[in-house]
């Protein structure tokens, strides 16, 4: 992903899909259980090493904080995906914003150096969100195909859910759901005082749990209109 001086100059910065997530109650570990924390953090470090993130996606991790850049949406979002195993396997949750826009980087001896309106918009989402979720930003296509997934494989292989008038993208998949939801009931007994978090990540898991569409109107009247969900249904049938 680096970029010459030849090409900054040019002006041929790419667009880039940008995701920028924190993991919460981290700073408040840290500072009150260093040592505890310390060893989770390294568990979590071998996790993200061994997991077969997508080649496509670059990820940076500084402390609490995850940078995954991307050409492309679709490994984005899996990749997303693949950092909410890491972080509930370890009972932690994330926040976070993903923007598109402009991006320009330079890693050389060991330093990274990042000029990005996409980061600079996911950061400022990031810091709106108030629950444990992963957020596209309003500029950020959709593609139908993202949506078409959860008809085709299930509410827990789509990529994307649309929750509380957002789309966020989905915490679980087919082998990480039970057991998902049991770590975020513990922890909303262990810290009652963020209980509304905690409940808003356990009602979007109610409403998956119950094969709610989680796609917006606009999306299942286009499907609808296309006959791609009456498609999908006669597939199965």
């Amino acid at each position: 992903m680096e970029q010459s001086d030849q090409s900054l100059a040019e002006g041929a910065i790419p667009n880039r899909y940008v995701a920028f997530c924190d993991v919460l109650g981290f700073s408040h570990a840290v500072e009150n259980h260093f040592e505890a924390t310390i060893r989770l953090y390294k568990e979590f470090q071998k996790r993200i090493s061994d997991w077969p993130f997508p080649e496509k996606a670059n990820i940076s991790v500084y402390s609490d904080s995850i940078l995954i850049v991307c050409d492309e949406l679709p490994p984005l979002l899996y990749a997303v995906q693949s950092l909410w195993f890491a972080t509930l396997a370890q009972n932690w949750l994330i926040r976070g914003g993903i923007a598109y826009g402009k991006y320009w980087e330079d890693r050389s001896n060991g330093n990274l150096f990042v000029v990005s309106d996409a980061l600079v918009r996911a950061v400022r989402l990031e810091s709106t969100v108030k629950v444990p979720g992963v957020v596209l930003s309003s500029e950020v296509e959709v593609p139908l195909a993202a949506w078409v997934a959860r008809f085709r494989d299930g509410p827990f292989s789509a990529p994307l859910l649309h929750f509380d008038g957002l789309n966020v993208v989905n915490p679980f998949n087919p082998y990480w759901f039970a057991s998902a939801r049991m770590r975020v009931v513990q922890l909303r007994d262990q810290f009652p005082q963020h209980s509304a978090k905690y409940e808003w990540f356990l009602k979007m898991s109610d409403q998956v749990a119950a094969h709610e569409p989680l796609v917006p109107d606009s999306v299942i009247k286009e499907l609808l209109a296309r006959g791609i969900i009456e498609n999908i249904r006669e597939k199965r049938e």
